[in-house]
């Protein structure tokens, strides 16, 4: 028989393994689950001891259809009587689309349709729905044309094991989710070995109950298994799942004998209260201890046996701010080195660079979803030969940094090379920034390969002169004590350069390879807002809250061609950001505007940017939306037109369009497209994107009149690096 078990992204893999160690067959990994076959026992086994499914089901048709009705005349061909009674209760879900069907609800009442017209054909009679408690729950999933059609055996998610029942948790961490991060934390061969498990930050007690479940060889499914789904199912074998249940029983009892200490601690009374709770229904009140402490506080009590450090500290935008979130990783580093030298430790968060404020250098990381959050298992040796500095705080400024700087480095020959650089540069620079009237603009650019770091000057109407330094992130195989030293190297020489501007106002930041709307995440709280004048327009800009300023360098000339196409006429700017283009487009002259996004923040922004030049939304509307879908709804029945389109996409960014994700090699034909449908006779379409390695597909677009202006819009300041954008002008033959 063929079954398929669901699980939360990324737990396929691991569930597969699970599986295979069932006796499955034929195991074969999906995104979201694992179909496999084996007989009654293997799927016996895998509902009852699974700690990584949510659903198990039996597969009972596969077909393709031919259109809508065909969906009801397939269901009626099952022979429904080998699996429920005609006067039973049953309940019908449906998940995906096609074949016209869009609605869950509307392809749930199509399968109900075909099970009754089944009944009523082969015994005049007719089961009854029943979505609260039904003896048979069928499942259906619909990609395009094929359908699969399933029988849920057990009834409910498995993650919920009966010991959180009836407990209201704030962000809880799912418990199949947890058995999978203690597995890939190694615990089951920790506790083998009798290792202590401890979460120093437990919160309700989650990583504690499934660790002591799987030490003490518990099914997961044991407590609920009578009210599982399968024991109302018309083929259901009674006496070998009650000899399942039998040995389960027998392998708990022998697996108590030999369960490991397992600790909590957490500054919450009122999580520890729920944990209290959990440990309890689960039956380990003598097996988990737990105490209150803060990790500034906290400190081991008793001698306890090196094992495994596991925890799920807040992420920053879930529980707390950033910076708060950064001294709560500091301390938890600290007191790992300080107390917990030779164990294992393994960390769960969304937001990776976080992780480099433990001052450990990750050993492995495993990619995770928990609910709709993409996070990361990073695994660590708590060994002296992994311990690191703790990052510099993103964002912040340099003042506490430069003092621990060796004043020798300044004089180093890394520093000198780097400050050399820099002199040279900028004596062309500041005649050209003076003569042209530009107050912001790139002064180095990793122009000596070893010391990576793009460093951008600032001269502000409000605050004076700023630097902001990033670091380009160094690739895993250079050695970050290497790469620590070459950064203070390179930054101990610019206040000799820069006596101009305050140490307080370097601005420090690492980039990282970018990945979809990353590079607008926040990194501080700070709402420090400074006033640059460019082309004429008054701009704010934030130097430590974001990765980027609110303001792209390079895209300087690119702003000023977009004004002075807009002039005396109508603008259309879409993924506007801060809106700085339509702003400058706005001073100098242009008619009308609209400027589409989708962050709300950045919106906001722009409103304020155009509040500073005097701008109402009146004349210049901001519009928060997905840009793919209004631009797709837009082109297909334009409600207006305009003379210019601005269109700077993301080189990637996930929507619900597109795929699910937008690829600019791979859709910037459709954007273009549809974007010229809301052209205007003799208007232009000006496209710009920064993913260096982007082709245009000429071919494609051989209707259309384009011009490459890459070479015409790239600044003095940027020239050392050619491949930071391309541009081109578009117009209708």
């Amino acid at each position: 028989m063929k079954y398929f078990a669901s699980a939360p992204g990324g737990l396929s893999e691991l569930l597969r393994e699970e599986l295979i160690a069932f006796g499955a067959q034929n195991v074969k990994a999906q995104p979201r689950g694992v179909s496999f076959e084996g007989d009654l026992e293997v799927v016996y086994r895998s509902c009852l001891w699974s700690r990584l499914a949510n659903r198990i089901y039996i597969t009972v048709l596969e077909v393709e259809l031919d259109n809508q009705e065909d969906l009801t005349r397939q269901v009626a061909t099952i022979d429904w009587q080998s699996h429920m009674d005609a006067f039973g209760t049953f309940a019908v879900s449906f998940s995906g689309k096609g074949m016209g069907i869009d609605h869950t609800h509307f392809g749930a009442l199509k399968i109900k349709d075909g099970i009754v017209d089944y009944f009523r054909e082969v015994s005049n009679s007719r089961p009854k729905v029943d979505t609260q408690n039904p003896e048979l729950r069928v499942h259906g999933h619909l990609n395009r044309n094929q359908l699969t059609l399933s029988i849920d055996l057990v009834g409910y998610s498995l993650h919920q094991r009966g010991y959180r029942e009836g407990e209201q948790v704030k962000a809880p961490l799912k418990e199949n989710v947890a058995a999978a991060l203690l597995m890939r934390a190694g615990w089951p061969e920790i506790a083998k070995q009798g290792g202590v498990l401890y979460d120093p930050m437990c919160g309700s007690g989650t990583f504690l109950v499934e660790a002591a479940m799987m030490a003490s060889d518990l099914a997961p499914g044991l407590e609920k298994a009578e009210r599982m789904q399968l024991n109302f199912w018309k083929q259901h074998d009674a006496k070998l799942w009650n000899q399942l249940l039998d040995e389960a029983e027998g392998r708990e009892a022998q697996g108590l004998r030999a369960l490991p200490d397992i600790y909590g601690s957490d500054a919450s009374h009122k999580s520890l209260k729920v944990a209290e709770k959990s440990i309890s229904n689960a039956g380990y009140d003598d097996s988990i201890e737990i105490k209150q402490m803060t990790v500034e506080q906290a400190h081991r009590w008793g001698d306890w046996q090196p094992g495994l450090v596991i925890c799920n500290p807040p992420y920053g935008e879930r529980l707390g701010e950033v910076e708060t979130v950064k001294e709560v990783y500091l301390a938890l580093g600290k007191y790992l080195k300080n107390e917990f030298d030779g164990w294992q430790a393994a960390l769960l968060t969304c937001n990776p660079e976080l992780g480099m404020y433990l001052g450990l250098k990750a050993k492995r990381s495993h990619n995770f979803l928990n609910g709709p959050m993409e996070c990361k298992l990073l695994r660590f040796e708590v060994n002296e030969e992994f311990y690191r500095e703790p990052a510099l705080k993103g964002g912040s400024n340099l003042a506490e940094e430069v003092t621990k700087i060796k004043p020798e480095l300044a004089d180093s020959e890394g520093a000198v090379m780097v400050a050399n650089r820099i002199k040279k540069n900028l004596k062309s620079l500041k005649k050209w920034a003076k003569n042209n009237a530009i107050n912001a603009y790139r002064v180095y650019d990793a122009d000596i390969p070893e010391y990576a770091l793009a460093i951008d000057y600032y001269q502000t109407e409000d605050s004076g002169n700023w630097l902001i330094v990033n670091e380009y992130a160094p690739p895993k195989t250079v050695d970050r004590a290497k790469a620590k030293k070459r950064l203070h190297e390179g930054l101990a020489g610019l206040p000799g350069v820069f006596a101009e501007v305050p140490v307080e106002q370097i601005v420090f930041k690492v980039r990282e390879k970018q990945k979809g709307t990353s590079q607008y995440e926040k990194l501080d709280e700070n709402r420090q807002f400074h006033t640059l004048v460019e082309n004429g327009a008054k701009l704010r800009v934030n130097f430590t809250d974001y990765l980027d300023t609110g303001l792209f360098l390079d895209h300087r000339d690119v702003r000023a061609l977009v004004a002075q196409k807009s002039r005396r006429k109508s603008l259309l700017n879409l993924f506007c950001y801060t809106a700085t283009a339509t702003v400058e487009a706005a001073v100098h002259g242009a008619k009308s505007s609209i400027s589409v996004d989708l962050s709300k923040t950045y919106l906001a922004w722009g409103r304020k940017n155009l509040m500073l030049n005097g701008f109402q939304d009146a004349q210049h509307e901001l519009i928060q939306a997905d840009v793919l879908e209004w631009l797709r709804t837009q082109s297909e029945q334009p409600q207006q037109t305009f003379d210019v389109v601005f269109l700077d996409p993301p080189s990637f960014s996930t929507s619900k369009r597109m795929e699910g994700v937008l690829d600019i090699q791979r859709d910037h034909v459709a954007l273009i497209e549809q974007a010229m449908k809301l052209l205007n006779p003799g208007g232009e379409l000006i496209f710009s994107n920064n993913l260096r390695k982007f082709k245009l597909d000429n071919e494609a677009l051989a209707d259309l009149l384009v011009d490459n202006i890459t070479q015409q819009t790239m600044p003095k300041d940027f020239q050392r690096n050619s491949k930071i954008h391309q541009v081109w002008v578009i117009r209708k033959k």
